[in-house]
């Protein structure tokens, strides 16, 4: 189980019974600053597994440039800013 409140609405989008994109964006919008991030974050790799390059590039670059991907020192927002390094995205 994972600490992380965000964290069952990306399971049920990448298991597909269930959460949408929306869902997990509104989640990320009404909740805390990790919970934002990680929502952004994780859209970026579902609309980049599905071929969405676009929505993923913004999603992922947005996830890197929030309060908590800025400030935090959570390895997952250097995981955010490599991604986005990797890709041509910055």
């Amino acid at each position: 189980s994972d600490r992380r409140r965000i964290m069952g609405t990306v399971y049920s989008l990448f298991r597909r019974d269930g959460a949408t994109e929306h869902d997990l964006a509104v989640k990320g919008q009404t909740g805390s600053e990790s919970d934002e991030f990680y929502s952004l974050f994780y859209l970026g790799l579902y609309c980049e597994s599905r071929g969405e390059t676009g929505k993923a590039e913004a999603y992922m670059k947005a996830s890197a440039s929030s309060a908590y991907g800025t400030g935090s020192g959570d390895y997952m927002a250097a995981c955010a800013k490599v991604h986005c390094k990797l890709r041509g995205w910055v």
